[in-house]
């Protein structure tokens, strides 16, 4: 690629939108996956309930975190109107503060989900290829 073809305008749109919409969006994004993921759990083709019968614990750690991500938001919000009206001063900052941390809490709690789903679909895609291995003889 020749230095020609490099667009500054378009280099500095995509910094902006990477370190501060995205950011700013994701942490919804993962809040609505992992309640649909709740909402689809009884659903015959998740890697949840391929695996459930082989590993009922590491595919309910793996839900743990859909659960927690799903209740991240009612519990902070709700910490955050019992601590700014528990706060005697400056209670509006404390509020803004706990809905702030409330808001991207499911940054965190997703990445490990994700690190941990990952893992869970080498073991579908290793049960998939064992199948396909016993079909073949």
């Amino acid at each position: 690629m020749d230095i020609k073809q490099i667009d500054p305008l378009k280099v500095i749109l995509r910094v902006l939108e990477l370190l501060i919409v995205k950011p700013l969006t994701i942490p919804f994004k993962i809040y609505k996956n992992a309640l649909t993921s709740l909402s689809n759990a009884k659903a015959g083709d998740t890697e949840e309930s391929n695996l459930l019968e082989e590993f009922p614990l590491y595919v309910w750690f793996v839900s743990i975190f859909d659960a927690l991500i799903a209740i991240a938001y009612p519990v902070g919000i709700l910490a955050a109107f019992i601590a700014a009206i528990q706060a005697p001063f400056k209670g509006f900052q404390i509020f803004m503060g706990i809905l702030v941390a409330t808001y991207f809490y499911p940054l965190f709690l997703g990445l490990f989900r994700e690190l941990a789903q990952i893992s869970l679909k080498v073991l579908l895609y290793l049960k998939l290829i064992s199948k396909k291995g016993s079909q073949a003889y």
